[in-house]
């Protein structure tokens, strides 16, 4: 029996065309996203912090630079052999592993977790995505903080366009969206060319959730959400603002 195809985000995020369209600009942004985290979440010093989906550690490099103790999970090997290479260049000490979040076996351990740069919600079955907030909960000490940082759904499907062009590194990328309202899901299609003729394509897909479905799994899987923002730099969040950032407390265990 062979090996079922893989889903997107275990093929996409394996892929070299990943880091060549992104993580050159990526990097440049990290501080000042990680100025945002440390603000909004009141973040003290030497806590422990879990970073869950932390891809090659771009935030997770840059928390330890400021002595904070952490830990990145990822499903990709390849984003988790950069993050480590990445960590051993600068001789920072962070505990990257491979492993899918819906299977975590972290019990009460950080003081703080965080979800960031939209990767939650790719699992086809809310009960998954659940799952993934369930092991996320229990890896959070009791009155630990937990930070959500998602695309704004309302925003999204307002300004909803079915193609986008656009540029990275001299390569064009081409975009065609469309969105499932029975459920509930942002799919797209991106097809890359190349300045040489080449073309690579691949397709993505989220669960768009509103924000009273996740309050509402937040609550849950054991975690109270206290505020809502627009981004990272802390502004109040209304229909349109680039995101939604979730900052949840853990109760009672």
């Amino acid at each position: 029996m062979g090996r079922l195809p893989l889903e997107w985000f275990e093929d996409l995020y394996n892929r070299q065309i990943f880091f060549d369209l992104y993580v050159e600009e990526d990097i440049r942004k990290a501080p000042k996203e990680v100025d945002g985290v440390v603000k909004i979440l009141g973040l003290k010093p030497g806590q422990s912090i879990l970073d869950v989906c932390c891809g090659y550690g771009r935030h997770s490099i840059e928390l330890a630079r400021r002595g904070y103790r952490v830990t990145g999970i990822d499903l990709s090997p390849k984003q988790i052999a950069v993050a480590r290479r990445r960590a051993k260049e600068e001789d920072l000490t962070i505990n990257f592993l491979i492993g899918d979040a819906r299977e975590m076996e972290f019990q009460n351990k950080f003081d703080i977790t965080l979800n960031l740069f939209l990767s939650f919600g790719y699992f086809k079955d809310d009960a998954e995505n659940l799952k993934m907030l369930e092991k996320i909960a229990s890896a959070t000490v009791s009155n630990g903080k937990f930070l959500m940082d998602l695309w704004n759904r309302e925003k999204e499907i307002r300004d909803f366009r079915s193609k986008e062009v656009e540029e990275h590194n001299g390569i064009k990328i081409e975009k065609r969206w469309s969105f499932d309202p029975w459920e509930g899901r942002l799919n797209w299609e991106n097809t890359v060319f190349f300045p040489d003729g080449r073309r690579e394509s691949w397709k993505q897909s989220i669960r768009a959730y509103t924000l009273v479905e996740l309050k509402r799994m937040l609550n849950e899987v054991g975690f109270r959400l206290e505020r809502v923002f627009g981004d990272l730099n802390g502004s109040e969040y209304t229909i349109d603002s680039p995101n939604m950032i979730l900052i949840s407390r853990r109760i009672g265990k």
